[in-house]
């Protein structure tokens, strides 16, 4: 099987499951499908990223992981802490915002690194295609 058929067959599965237990426990529909999208989509970017940009894997140093644990921190506070107890949510409710805040988090950051590769890519391909236009290799 092609790794992107893959890939996408199991964010959907993925997407589906979330979207079809949280429709179990809570009931709303739309909170089900929107959460489930936002994780498929999600995993999926995951995959891609991880598939055609390898090298560009989270480091190993502080300076490398800070923009990934801001995130992840931030988004995992917003689920746990801002989608509080304290609010008149019943439990069910509450853990489906916290799936969905934590999904539409997964999706900004893949979709704001795959920018950021794709611009990189692109300037390294024009940088290259200037170089060889201006110093044409010999052909014999």
């Amino acid at each position: 099987m092609e790794r992107t058929l893959r890939d996408t067959l199991i964010s959907l599965f993925a997407g589906g499951a979330i979207s079809g237990a949280l429709y179990w426990l809570d009931g709303y529909l739309s909170l089900a499908i929107v959460t489930g999208l936002c994780w498929a989509c999600g995993l999926k970017l995951t995959l891609h990223i991880g598939h055609l940009y390898p090298a560009y894997a989270t480091g190993e140093t502080w300076a490398d992981k800070r923009w990934t644990m801001l995130s992840v921190g931030l988004m995992t506070l917003a689920a746990l802490i801002g989608v509080s107890p304290a609010l008149p949510l019943s439990d069910e409710l509450r853990l489906g915002f916290g799936f969905l805040v934590i999904g539409t988090g997964l999706v900004a950051y893949t979709a704001g690194t795959l920018a950021v590769l794709e611009q990189v890519d692109s300037n390294a391909t024009e940088r290259s295609a200037s170089s060889n236009a201006q110093y044409p290799m010999d052909s014999g």
